[in-house]
């Protein structure tokens, strides 16, 4: 046997590494969001779906947006598509910073936070990094995908300190700042040498095979069993995380915690994402994909029941139990989305195909946001919300089962 050459090349990391910084600009934003419910509550006595309405607008845009990302990453490359994302994510929140009417929160943290998560997220990044692997590129999309945990972490630790600080106007802007002011850096990068990808040996073709590689479309896609049930992971999934997410500081708040402590607390899940993602992009690698993803919905619906158990600080045993197993699963299906994707639709419209499976994400966190503070509103119970939670990540792994293509690619991760 001869050793096979690492795909980690220096160039090909550095692609690794950049996408991930990206990714992680791109997440802190929405993900800061958790932190603006009690200040919007107190300033506006607006109702929690009310609030909750904005960061649904918000995760829609980035799902609708998800195939314009691609199709605008396969046409014109991503060092403008990046550009434009930062620019859009900077407005946004400067128009919020200046915002007090419900719409002008949607158009400041909605639609242009909202588009700037589709132009610096999975969609451009997995089509990014697919250039530069093949059999590791579970594992380096598991690498990118973990930006959501860093980008978690920083939002949410960064804009509580900024709003403890200066109030969450000031913070808004602060912010939005910085996030403009990274624009020129981000454009002297060599993106002619950091988009070029390596060439791979294609494999032999078998007159039996259906759809080619080359021959793969988005008209093609959107009629197979494959896309619409990867397309339902993300959308079902995506509803039982984020009806829990939009709640946790408030819920740890209203239970004792402090408002700095509480945001510190769900930010730590953020620091877990990345052992959790790689750890799972590992074992994609290794074992059978179903059977992987199967553990990380364990795991996240263990993590829902721990949250559910804290009601005061002594049992603060509880939130700890959440931080680990909620965050060392969070986002993990995406990696196993991403790579079943890449190999059932692999080919040189793989962007906008991957772009549209992940509209279902987009829709998904917007109604399990907006359905979230809805039946808070009209139960005034948090258990109601933990049990929609609950049905969503149950239901959320059946896909996995019942669509032939997806259990098949899913044994190619087997090792014997």
């Amino acid at each position: 046997m001869t050793n096979r050459p690492s795909e980690f090349t220096v160039i090909a990391s550095g692609v690794v590494a950049l996408c991930f910084l990206i990714g992680m600009v791109g997440r802190m934003i929405p993900e800061h969001f958790p932190n603006l419910v009690g200040p919007m509550a107190e300033e506006f006595g607006w109702g929690r779906s009310q609030i909750a309405s904005i960061f649904s607008v918000c995760a829609l845009i980035t799902g609708l947006s998800g195939p314009l990302a691609g199709l605008l990453f396969d046409r014109l490359g991503p060092k403008w598509l990046y550009a434009s994302g930062f620019t859009f994510a900077g407005g946004g929140l400067i128009i919020a910073s200046q915002a007090n009417a419900l719409w002008q929160f949607y158009a400041g943290l909605g639609v242009f936070v909202g588009f700037a998560g589709a132009c610096c997220g999975n969609v451009s990044n997995s089509a990014l990094v697919s250039r530069w692997f093949r059999d590791k590129l579970p594992l380096a999309l598991s690498l990118i995908f973990s930006a959501l945990g860093a980008g978690s972490f920083v939002g949410l630790s960064l804009s509580q300190i900024l709003i403890s600080q200066y109030g969450w106007r000031s913070a808004e802007f602060y912010m939005g700042l910085g996030i403009l002011m990274l624009i020129p850096v981000l454009l002297i990068l060599p993106w002619r040498r950091l988009t070029r990808g390596r060439r791979f040996n294609q494999p032999k073709k078998t007159t039996n095979s259906a759809i080619t590689e080359e021959s793969w479309s988005l008209q093609a896609a959107i009629k197979t069993p494959g896309f619409w049930g990867l397309a339902s992971v993300f959308f079902i999934t995506a509803n039982g995380m984020y009806s829990v997410i939009i709640q946790s500081v408030t819920y740890l708040v209203e239970r004792g915690m402090s408002p700095v402590e509480s945001s510190f607390n769900i930010g730590l899940t953020g620091l877990l994402i990345p052992i959790g993602m790689v750890s799972c992009g590992y074992l994609l690698t290794r074992f059978n994909n179903i059977v992987v993803a199967l553990g990380t919905y364990v795991l996240t619906i263990g993590g829902v029941l721990f949250l559910w158990q804290y009601s005061d600080p002594s049992r603060y045993w509880a939130v700890i139990g959440f931080i680990l197993f909620f965050g060392l699963t969070m986002g993990t299906r995406g990696p196993v989305v991403g790579s079943l994707a890449a190999r059932i639709f692999h080919g040189p419209n793989f962007g906008v195909i991957y772009g549209c499976i992940t509209v279902g994400g987009g829709i998904g966190a917007a109604s399990g946001t907006f359905f979230s503070g809805w039946i808070y509103d009209i139960t005034g119970s948090y258990e109601a919300v933990f049990s929609f939670s609950l049905t969503c990540l149950a239901a959320g792994a059946l896909p996995f089962f019942v669509v032939p293509v997806i259990r098949k690619q899913g044994r190619i991760g087997t090792r014997t």
